[in-house]
């Protein structure tokens, strides 16, 4: 929760923001997941991969606004294996403590409710 709620006050309330806490924001790398040739999961012609790139490219551009040091990974539909998706995150900012990964599934559940927790 603590995630999103930061995420939640920097994209969509900058008003409330200053100067000192925009300087003590760590960068982020903004990671698509699936792309390409991995849609992720799929209901009719509804692909998961869409939805985390467009998720993925309005947080990238927010956090840009913001003048937060921000990568993302893809900004379009395009394949890469998992050894590529490290090395891409990795050199954005190297392996440093002061870097958040966001890495945006959109996933489709089971319907037996195995993954829902409460918070």
């Amino acid at each position: 929760m603590t995630i999103f709620f930061f995420l939640h006050i920097i994209i969509m309330r900058s008003d409330i923001l200053n100067d000192d806490i925009l300087r003590a924001t760590k960068k982020v790398v903004v990671d698509a997941g699936h792309g390409g040739t991995d849609p992720g999961a799929i209901n009719g012609n509804v692909y998961e991969k869409d939805f985390n790139l467009e998720v993925s490219n309005y947080i990238y551009n927010r956090l840009k606004e913001l003048g937060v040091p921000v990568y993302i990974t893809r900004d379009t539909d395009e394949t890469f294996d998992r050894n590529e998706r490290v090395r891409r995150i990795l050199n954005a900012f190297g392996n440093s403590s002061d870097v958040v990964v966001l890495s945006n599934h959109i996933n489709a559940g089971g319907g037996d409710s195995h993954c829902v927790t409460n918070v």
